[in-house]
């Protein structure tokens, strides 16, 4: 009997879910001398990692769809042109960028011309051009597809993985927005600082419809991760989180309690309650709890958001998020009025 990919990937999350229904409190999964190794631990080591597993297959399955609506509108439109795909790209696509400006290439080579050792000057403006040419085919191509899925109405109906992650901590936005973003992140990490400002688009793009929620994941490898995220705990008790958060990641690497107490006098925090809050050890462990969270649905490097629950890891830019964002929010209006028509019903 023939299995798909994510059958399998169903049968891994159901098997040891469906014996945990039928546990043997007794029997340990493993012993190691005298030492047990429980199902419990088992089963939490094992769905940290299907966590990752299943997104990654989502982000396959749904990769390879998108290719194939993609190929099924050029040809159904090459089709009713009476063209070929080729005809059709190079009439749509290629005919309608436009060629790269010889002044703007020059300029572009004197700033990268170390880029290109043992070429003439001709031979790495031509390479220039021959890049920018593919990239603005590439933008035009996703553009003209954009253009074909709107007119003919393209629903997808696969379903993402969604992880129940608990959205405590410092946040921004409505309570009540239709998108919740949780990030799960280290001030001392580089790739981090890059997501700040994406962050700060998305919330300029989509205002109230949007909450992000920052969670405490400070990496063994970052020294000073975690007195950083006490900080961010001590600031937020006078209300200037975010304010402590943008000045950390501006840092851009190692953080010390110079840098701390600096920015807290920057962004103006009542200097001896937050001295007394730093001294007195009173948030040292506060990431904890946000930490173990992050273990549990499968963090394993920052900085990782979930977006309603649908797993995100690295840096993603802005278009990778408004991607997600806007199905998440037409999922969530979709659900809206499904129930607004079982309410009428019922009546």
């Amino acid at each position: 009997m023939r299995k798909t990919l994510w059958t399998m990937v169903l049968l891994l999350v159901a098997v040891p879910l469906l014996a945990g229904g039928a546990k043997n409190a007794v029997k340990p999964v493993a012993t190691i001398g005298t030492v047990a190794v429980s199902e419990e631990e088992l089963e939490k080591a094992v769905g940290a990692k299907l966590a990752r597993l299943m997104s990654d297959v989502y982000n396959i399955r749904r990769g390879v769809l998108e290719e194939l609506i993609s190929t099924k509108l050029i040809d159904a439109e090459a089709a009713r042109r009476r063209i070929t795909a080729d005809e059709l790209l190079k009439a749509e696509v290629e005919a309608k960028i436009a060629e790269p400006d010889l002044a703007e290439v020059d300029r572009i080579f004197e700033g990268v011309a170390d880029r290109f050792p043992g070429m003439s000057k001709e031979q790495a403006i031509a390479e220039i051009i021959k890049s920018m040419r593919e990239r603005r085919i590439q933008t035009r191509k996703a553009e003209y597809i954009r253009e074909l899925r709107d007119a003919a109405g393209v629903q997808v109906n696969i379903q993402p993985p969604r992880f129940e992650v608990k959205a405590e901590g410092p946040s921004r936005g409505s309570a009540s927005a239709l998108v919740t973003i949780v990030e799960f992140s280290d001030f001392e990490c580089q790739f981090c600082g890059r997501a700040v400002e994406t962050l700060k688009k998305i919330e300029d793009k989509y205002g109230d419809d949007v909450r992000i929620v920052f969670r405490d994941y400070p990496l063994a490898m970052h020294r000073g991760a975690k007195r950083a995220a006490e900080a961010g705990h001590c600031a937020h008790e006078q209300g200037k989180f975010w304010e402590l958060h943008d000045k950390l990641f501006s840092k851009g690497g190692p953080i010390s309690d110079p840098d701390i107490f600096r920015f807290a006098t920057q962004i103006g925090v009542d200097h001896e309650r937050f001295s007394t809050c730093m001294t007195s050890g009173k948030f040292k462990d506060a990431w904890k709890a946000s930490a173990d969270e992050g273990v549990r649905v499968g963090v394993q490097s920052t900085p990782t958001f979930f977006v309603n629950g649908r797993l995100l890891v690295g840096a993603a830019g802005y278009e990778q998020f408004a991607r997600v964002i806007d199905e998440e929010l037409a999922h969530a209006k979709a659900q809206q009025a499904q129930k607004a028509g079982t309410k009428v019903a019922a009546r």
